[in-house]
């Protein structure tokens, strides 16, 4: 429990400052990793980029900008410990295509690792993890 907290704690004091009452933190997808080939794709090679982002107020917004439109879906965060990692779990209020995840539960979970925001809730069905970049650096 001590140590959710101090992840949370941790997760909002790297945010940035703003005048805006609800801080967020927004991440943008850099590469997907392919675990059955071995490969990194860059985002730059993908049909569209994508972004994720942790409102303050529990709020998350995930926006794949394609050609020229854009798509958001909403859902609310919560963090959450699975297998080991601490990490924040999604759950959105219906099922979309571009939630990426192995079950019908409209859900995804991000870690951090290594400076990067890990979603792999797709690999255990030979999808690639989706790996984001804190947005600006």
């Amino acid at each position: 429990m001590l140590r959710g907290i101090l992840f949370f704690l941790l997760f909002y004091t790297s945010c940035s400052v703003s005048d805006d009452p609800l801080q967020s933190d927004r991440w943008e997808l850099s590469s997907t990793y392919g675990y059955m080939t071995q490969t990194e794709q860059d985002a730059s090679e993908l049909p569209y980029t994508e972004t994720v982002e942790f409102v303050s107020d529990g709020l998350f917004l995930k926006t794949r900008f394609t050609q020229d439109e854009s798509e958001i879906i909403n859902g609310r965060w919560t963090t959450l410990t699975r297998d080991g990692r601490s990490g924040f779990l999604v759950t959105y209020a219906e099922d979309h295509p571009f939630i990426q995840n192995c079950t019908m539960e409209p859900q995804e979970f991000y870690f951090p690792q290594q400076g990067r925001l890990i979603q792999s809730d797709y690999t255990p069905c030979d999808g690639p993890e989706y790996r984001y970049v804190r947005a600006g650096d």
